[in-house]
């Protein structure tokens, strides 16, 4: 018999303590105590709007303790959300371990077409160790691509709904009939859709109406969930006043909606509103003091022409003789000012319906918001919140389902007060400093 050498018998030690050291090495590998993955969901056809689905899988051998911290990123054109619905929670028999795991959805909205790249982002979650000690883990996701196809036919200029169920609700309260100049039309359109969330469906481009006020509500955005699926919900409502008597058309508008499925487009319509404002006797601007009243009948033009010289000629009378006792503080006694008075009044009585027509009226004779009579140029040019909430205020007194008891008129006629001081001495700055003519 052949003794071995010691190099060879030391030599065969190593190469067998290798062969059976390397099946524990691999199972080892193989049975992590904690660790992640991921799985991408997606059609074969990627269309804009179009919902993804990515899962974020955590395994542990132990528990899971604490909230998961996702760090979405911020990718433009996609919307990138958590499903906030719970996750899935459950167990799983890996290489002779059984695991704990909870499953994340991530959805994915992408907001046009062409090559989209998400980043890999964090996912932090902690576990208990062998001790039973809390411990911290991450790990950072793929980095993915997408190819987002664009829709045929689309129109680029209509908004456009990616989604298999949607519905359109348009109600008018009350509905649009022959009204009267104060009377308001509040109008709620609200959109259903599934498989998308609502802060995905579109605002709707409305547009100002001259003639009409234009008050439109913070949009109403809800969210559905149930068993991972869930709906969106938003909701618009706008209170148009009538300012003037006459014909008014609000226009239509069409939404586009696409279907993935079926691959198919098709258009809903809000359809367009027409109806007539007849002047209100109870609400009618009263004339001013001296002010011939023509009732239909034309006048001779040589009484126009001589009207307009003389009222040339005092306007400019007493817009030099206001200059002049401006430091001393006496005033000019004007249309404007008596106006003003009446809503003064008004808004002393504590009527809301006065309150609100006396304010039109003054503003109309008021010039401070040029030909544009409305109560939301006015609080924009004025630039002072607290007349903002004070419109508000009166019109959700006025026009809201449920009135606001705390409306006050002493403290709309203060900010009125204040807003028509500044606004006025705008209008003068702007006269002083106007620049000359530059062939004069």
């Amino acid at each position: 018999m052949r003794i071995l050498s010691p190099k060879i018998y030391r030599l065969a030690l190593l190469v067998t303590a290798f062969l059976i050291s390397v099946p524990d090495g691999l199972a080892f590998a193989k049975s992590q105590r904690v660790f992640a993955k991921e799985k991408l969901v997606q059609a074969e056809k990627i269309w804009l709007g179009q919902r993804l689905s990515l899962y974020v899988t955590l395994y542990t051998i132990t528990s899971f303790t604490g909230p998961t911290h996702f760090v979405l990123p911020k990718v433009s054109g996609m919307l990138i959300m958590e499903n906030e619905d719970r996750p899935f929670i459950g167990t799983e028999k890996i290489d002779g371990l059984s695991y704990i795991f909870k499953r994340y959805e991530i959805v994915l909205f992408p907001l046009h077409s062409g090559n989209l790249t998400i980043p890999g982002f964090t996912v932090d979650f902690s576990f208990r160790g062998e001790t039973g000690k809390a411990l911290d883990h991450s790990f950072t996701t793929l980095r993915h691509q997408f190819n987002v196809l664009k829709i045929p036919g689309l129109n680029s200029r209509k908004p456009v709904i990616s989604t298999t169920n949607f519905k359109l609700n348009d109600q008018w309260n009350p509905e649009p009939g022959k009204v009267k100049v104060g009377d308001a039309l509040i109008r709620t359109i609200t959109m259903f859709a599934d498989d998308l969330p609502g802060m995905v469906l579109p605002p709707l481009d409305l547009k100002k109406i001259d003639g009409l006020g234009f008050y439109a509500r913070q949009p109403q955005v809800e969210d559905q969930r149930q068993r991972g699926e869930f709906s969106g919900k938003r909701t618009e409502t706008i209170t148009y006043v009538c300012e003037q008597k006459g014909t008014f058309t609000i226009p239509g508008l069409g939404i586009q909606l696409w279907n993935p499925e079926t691959e198919t487009l098709r258009e809903v319509s809000l359809k367009a509103v027409e109806f007539e404002v007849a002047a209100n006797p109870l609400l009618e601007k009263e004339s001013p003091a001296g002010t011939i009243r023509t009732n239909g009948r034309g006048f001779p033009w040589k009484w126009v022409v001589l009207i307009l010289l003389f009222s040339a000629l005092v306007v400019v009378a007493l817009f030099r003789f206001y200059l002049k006792k401006k430091q001393s503080g006496t005033g000019i006694i004007d249309q404007e000012k008596e106006f003003f008075d009446k809503f003064q009044k008004a808004a002393a009585s504590q009527n809301a319906a006065v309150t609100i027509q006396a304010l039109i009226n003054w503003l109309d004779h008021s010039k401070l918001t040029g030909t544009s009579v409305t109560l939301a140029r006015f609080s924009a040019l004025a630039g002072n919140p607290e007349l903002d909430k004070q419109i508000r205020s009166l019109e959700t007194t006025l026009y809201a389902a449920k009135p606001d008891t705390q409306w006050s008129g002493k403290k709309l006629s203060i900010a009125v007060r204040q807003a028509r001081k500044n606004l006025r001495r705008q209008a003068l700055h702007i006269k002083q400093h106007r620049l000359p003519a530059l062939n004069p």
